[in-house]
């Protein structure tokens, strides 16, 4: 089976995330909050959920019957679900030559009773069946390696576990992403399986920015525009600089996103202990960037003075801007959170960082200005 050599690099998810809502926005003119109110990736994308409805109502496979094995009703069904006007998620067009298209066999099944068979026998096990990896196998024995044909019937089977793919597009965006996987030439059920579950984890990744649902399709639609779209345009964040650096401060970088390795090690020794309530237990406490990571540069994504070492109640509301320091390190508190949820955190208008520097000040007014929920 192929492994995948490395997971999503979140320092070049997160700048291209930037960019693709950057890009949308400008095409629209129209604030992007979620795919599914957006028009313009309703424009660009929305199409699939349109080809997946209309396809499975002409391959009908819910009236397929044991009977109808070998009849010749499923074959023609199945071109019928690829043969329409809208459908470019297979390549069946005339223009691509009747030799060279991807469903062939279905064709040449027309008219021979065997060979009819055995393909009906396949796509109704398809269908009707839940042995979707040894499927997989014999579809490739019917079809050959055609991976976008493949993966075309499996997302007709069902939207919410499967998806089409070109290849040479998604394997640039894995690149982008930072994600050492191929997926041209290497059509098989291993390989199909990790793509699925990288679009997976990009669905989950957009779920933490956006804040609200996000479909696999949709996260299929990200990963798709970031290479035929964006790319042609010129529109992808510029990682030349992330690029350059060396593998060791590119870890550090990544690392220092999640408040791990060098940035969390560095807040550790600066503060020994919460910044505002002295608890000790490492474990209970998080490494928090006062400018936020994704607004900050390198060197500030890694400074030690753009950080603060706090307890989870403490960071939970200076990131969301409920609290915030003044230059001397005592603490703000927004008239945005009410006097019962502040008691419930056990926060007062008494508290302040235990250490401040005059480094921590740019910080700071950054997070004041921009952050902090002022009255």
């Amino acid at each position: 089976m192929q492994t995948v050599t490395s997971i999503i690099n979140p320092y070049l998810f997160e700048k291209q995330y930037d960019a693709f809502i950057k890009f949308v926005e400008e095409k629209s003119n129209i604030a992007f909050v979620s795919f599914a109110s957006h028009p313009y990736t309703d424009q660009q994308e929305g199409y699939k959920y349109q080809i997946y409805r209309v396809a499975r109502n002409k391959l009908s496979f819910h009236t397929w019957k044991n009977y109808d094995i070998g009849s010749g009703k499923i074959v023609l069904a199945t071109i019928e679900a690829i043969e329409f006007s809208d459908n470019n998620l297979v390549p069946w067009q005339n223009r691509y030559g009747e030799q060279n298209r991807p469903h062939q066999p279905l064709f040449e099944a027309i008219g021979n009773p065997v060979k009819t068979e055995e393909i009906e026998s396949v796509l109704f096990n398809l269908y009707h069946s839940s042995n979707d990896e040894q499927i997989f196998d014999e579809l490739i024995k019917i079809f050959g390696r055609n991976y976008s044909l493949l993966a075309y019937l499996y997302f007709i089977k069902d939207n919410s576990k499967y998806l089409p793919i070109a290849p040479t597009y998604f394997d640039r965006a894995f690149s982008l992403l930072g994600i050492e996987f191929k997926t041209s030439q290497r059509c098989s059920w291993e390989n199909y399986f990790v793509y699925l579950q990288l679009i997976s984890t990009i669905k989950i990744m957009l779920i933490e920015e956006l804040k609200n649902e996000v479909s696999l399709l949709d996260a299929h639609s990200f990963a798709w525009m970031l290479s035929a779209q964006m790319e042609r345009e010129d529109k992808l964040a510029d990682v030349s600089e992330y690029l350059s650096r060396s593998s060791t401060e590119r870890d550090s970088i990544v690392k220092s996103r999640i408040g791990q390795g060098q940035f969390r090690q560095s807040l550790i020794e600066y503060w020994s202990a919460c910044a505002v309530t002295g608890c000790k237990e490492l474990k209970l406490l998080r490494a928090s960037h006062i400018k936020p990571w994704s607004e900050c540069g390198d060197i500030e994504r890694l400074s030690l003075y753009n950080g603060l070492l706090l307890s989870p109640n403490l960071d939970v509301c200076f990131d969301a801007g409920f609290i915030s320091f003044d230059d001397l390190g005592h603490i703000l508190i927004s008239n945005k959170i009410s006097a019962n949820d502040l008691q419930a955190l056990s926060i007062n208008k008494e508290m302040k960082l235990s250490n401040i520097s005059s480094e921590h000040k740019k910080y700071l007014q950054y997070h004041r200005k921009h952050i902090y929920k002022q009255s």
